[in-house]
């Protein structure tokens, strides 16, 4: 636990940087664009739009109430999900200079991905509530909740980083193999549709084998069904945190001293 410990710890010390990168970074997305922040509530409405007509009208492959809050609570985590993986995997190798040059360490890159990616979900965050609201879908004492969730999610979605930033320096082919499991992940996913939906029973299991279940499904609970999130939900994506950011930090501290080499 010692290699956990002090990989925090130097993470803490740069805790600064890390937040002025991460602002930085929320600036810039949308720099230069007419509706500048506004795109944050724009990019998840248009996806919302676009899901919500093919599976609701199109394909007709779902059929419950209040289906665009269910799609979009379940959306914008899974936004940041997919931001944090994505633009994880290439955190190190597209900006090396820093590591190179401004000697910082090298985990602070994949976390101001995350962290980033986390202040671009909360600025969306009260879309969803407004669209719960429109629909009647009061919220409920349980929202005291969401930081539990959401912490978990971090910690997942940091270690999920920090193992693809080690991982794509030394394989750069591993970025484009994200970026379509991504794809994949999000259809394995139920997001477009409610998990008591799925085929049959027996292959449930395979979704709950899936960590991005575990992640959302307390997401919707809370929003959508407006009720605590289940116990076995929150503990088994706790348990997926604590090994997903073990892992990482293992595989990353490991391959940490070739880094530089390969960059």
């Amino acid at each position: 636990m010692k290699i956990v410990f002090d990989h925090f710890a130097e993470l803490y010390k740069y805790r600064v940087l890390i937040e002025s990168l991460v602002w930085r970074d929320v600036k810039a997305r949308y720099r230069g664009s007419v509706f500048g922040f506004l795109w944050t509530f724009l990019n998840p409405l248009i996806l919302l739009l676009v899901y919500r007509a093919i599976f609701k009208y199109v394909t007709q492959a779902v059929d419950m109430p209040y289906y665009a809050v269910f799609l979009f609570v379940g959306l914008l985590p899974w936004l940041w999900l997919a931001g944090s993986a994505t633009n994880g995997s290439i955190s190190i190798t597209q900006n090396g200079a820093l590591i190179t040059r401004a000697c910082i360490p090298p985990q602070v890159l994949p976390a101001v991905v995350v962290l980033s990616n986390l202040v671009n979900f909360l600025l969306a965050l009260p879309v969803a509530v407004g669209a719960a609201l429109f629909y009647q879908l009061y919220p409920t004492p349980w929202l005291v909740l969401l930081p539990l969730v959401i912490a978990i999610m971090l910690v997942f979605l940091y270690g999920t980083a920090l193992f693809l930033s080690a991982i794509t320096v030394h394989f750069r082919d591993v970025q484009f193999l994200v970026q379509n499991l991504i794809l994949v992940w999000f259809f394995l996913t139920p997001i477009a549709y409610d998990l008591a939906q799925a085929p049959a029973a027996k292959y449930r299991k395979y979704f709950l084998a899936n960590p991005a279940t575990a992640l959302l499904v307390p997401f919707q609970q809370l929003f959508y069904h407006r009720t605590a999130p289940d116990p076995a939900y929150l503990g088994l994506a706790a348990a997926w945190a604590v090994v997903v950011a073990f892992v990482g930090i293992k595989v990353f501290e490991a391959m940490r001293d070739t880094l530089v080499e390969e960059l």
